[in-house]
């Protein structure tokens, strides 16, 4: 979750990630220059070696990540947070 103002208004910005996706849950990482971002295959540079995933993909297959973003126009709560969540969830089953 990232809060900040625009035109002096107060909005935040939420990334979900889908405990159905590989890797769930999955790191978080963002930057002063603005980068916001998940990686969920990175287990191994995150956890400095202590986890790893081995993940492929075979030829003309295909993986599904699902994450939803939400753009506010207020200051999030954590109750608003977790029910954005909740509902992000049940919807994708």
């Amino acid at each position: 979750m990232l809060t900040g103002k625009v035109n002096r208004k107060d909005i935040t910005l939420v990334m979900l990630d889908n405990p159905l996706n590989t890797g769930f849950p999955t790191y978080w990482h963002a930057r002063g220059y603005g980068l916001f971002a998940a990686n969920p295959l990175g287990q191994e540079i995150f956890s400095n070696g202590k986890e790893k995933l081995n993940f492929t993909i075979q030829a003309k297959q295909s993986a599904m990540f699902r994450y939803r973003l939400v753009i506010l126009d207020s200051a999030a709560t954590t109750n608003q947070v977790e029910a954005q969540y909740h509902q992000f969830v049940d919807e994708v089953k």
